[in-house]
């Protein structure tokens, strides 16, 4: 007896449509039901179908099981299947999120015979099969977020270890997308910010500050105007609110923004200031208020008074999209500062210069500070070589001047290449630490302006003569929020 024909492979039949088969005459008796005497007999041609027609081949079935669908039926099944998955229901139609999927196409059985051709016939047929499940799979799992690929693989590359994913999860419930309201109505996104307050008032409704970029409303050190409607996204995505501006200072590149929430937010720890050498991890939000990571280090680097900052500490790595305005945090999840995009390092606001400007705005409502006029390096952030040559002088520490741009100081004989080994005493100080310390005396000043001290004592040595004198500089203390664009005499 020779070997079954691939035609003779019995295959399960498609899964039977739930639909009744009807006739103008009525229901249709199924193939294999039982009829009732009272049913008609069947038709001359469907008795004649039930027996085996003249000059052909009797077809082998195997042990009373169906036919084998060909793959036109297996196209049809799959397709209708594929209708079910992505046709939506009809209004207040309720489908539960647990009812079960749709059945998979089958795929055919392999060839019993082993014929070439049979193999390749069914080969073929396999492959559409799974073209047909893949179009299934990809429109039933198009919006479930654990079957699609990270949206940014960096931020999958920066956060590796599961204590990493903790810690990175835990401070970013604090960070929000922060946009522009257009005039259609759209949101153009524009950076990060970080909810750093929230409070609840006697009414039991619930307020948060955030602080971000100032960028989002000035431009050149000024308010922009008109000022542009600004809207927040939370964390979930779905939740956006109006946000109102409440205060900004373009000197240290912070605007604060208050908004109404429904609920409190769990916010992280925050910390003092970061420190050279520390690695850090920099979150933000993109324009879809997805979480974006970058790892970084702070690198032990400072620049002389770039853009006037003195205060900036700069980063080793890029920070993501949307990431001015992000969040600056530990591997203990501490926030330590805000990131800022700046050339050729993004920089680093430190979050302890940030809480001073925010706790001196909430007393005094105005953000106060010194005009030093004095571009200064740390000793101890100089090059190896150089602190050697300057330790020759007796200076461990101290600063060393970059530039001097207040007249007043130059008058005073304080000039490029001097060192100052103390500013009222305090020699071991950082440049963010500096910036810090002039802000407690701008808090002073604000809390006493007639009797404040206005005026700041320096050590300074002379590194070609050798002699170290002290100087006593008369400094103006600036309040306003708008930036500083030059330092002169008369300035008020």
């Amino acid at each position: 007896m020779s070997s079954p024909s691939r035609s003779s492979v019995p295959l399960p039949l498609p899964e039977p449509s739930s639909r009744s088969e009807t006739s103008a005459g009525g229901t249709s008796p199924r193939i294999g039901s039982v009829r009732s005497e009272g049913d008609a007999a069947p038709h001359r041609s469907e008795e004649k179908s039930e027996k085996q027609r003249p000059g052909r081949r009797k077809r082998k079935r195997g042990k009373g099981g169906p036919r084998r669908p060909t793959i036109a039926l297996l196209a049809e099944e799959a397709k209708q299947r594929l209708l079910r998955v992505v046709t939506p229901t009809s209004p207040g139609t309720t489908v539960s999120p647990f009812a079960p999927a749709p059945r998979r196409p089958q795929y055919p059985p392999f060839p019993e015979d082993g014929n070439v051709e049979d193999v390749r016939k069914w080969n073929d047929e396999c492959h559409e099969v799974s073209k047909i499940i893949k179009k299934i799979e990809k429109e039933r799992d198009k919006d479930i977020p654990i079957k699609t690929e990270p949206k940014d693989p960096y931020t999958t590359e920066a956060i590796q270890s599961s204590r990493e994913k903790v810690v990175v999860l835990h401070a970013a419930h604090a960070i929000v997308s922060i946009s522009h309201i257009m005039d259609d109505g759209q949101r153009r996104p524009q950076c990060t910010g970080i909810i750093i307050k929230q409070w609840s008032d006697d009414t039991g409704h619930h307020h948060a500050t955030i602080v971000t970029y100032s960028r989002i409303v000035c431009e050149a050190g000024r308010k922009r105007d008109p000022l542009p409607k600004l809207s927040v996204c939370l964390p979930n995505k779905k939740t956006v609110l109006d946000a109102e501006l409440i205060y900004f200072n373009d000197h240290y590149d912070i605007a604060l923004l208050h908004i109404n929430l429904e609920v409190t937010m769990e916010l992280p720890s925050f910390g003092r200031g970061p420190e050279y050498g520390q690695e850090v991890f920099v979150l933000a939000r993109d324009g879809e208020a997805s979480l974006r990571a970058r790892r970084g280090d702070i690198q032990w680097l400072e620049e002389s008074d770039i853009l006037g900052r003195d205060h900036y500490m700069f980063l080793s790595c890029d920070i993501p999209e949307g990431g001015n305005g992000g969040m600056v945090i530990d591997n203990d999840g501490v926030v330590r500062g805000m990131a800022i995009y700046c050339s050729p390092y993004p920089a680093v606001t430190s979050i302890s210069t940030i809480v001073k400007c925010i706790d001196m705005f909430m007393q005094f409502n105005q953000v106060a500070r010194p005009l030093f006029g004095i571009g200064v390096r740390t000793i101890v952030l100089l090059d190896v070589q150089l602190q050697e040559d300057i330790s020759d002088f007796g200076i461990k520490g101290g600063f060393l001047v970059d530039r001097v741009y207040n007249p007043v100081a130059e008058d005073l004989g304080i000039k490029r290449g001097n060192v100052i080994t103390s500013i009222n005493g305090k020699g071991a100080l950082t440049l963010p630490e500096l910036e810090d310390y002039l802000l407690s005396l701008g808090w002073n000043y604000l809390e006493d302006k007639l009797n404040c001290i206005k005026d700041i004592k320096l050590r300074v040595c002379d590194l070609k003569s050798g002699v170290e004198i002290d100087v006593t500089l008369p400094v103006r203390f600036y309040d306003k929020s708008e930036g500083k664009l030059r330092f002169c005499h008369d300035e008020d």
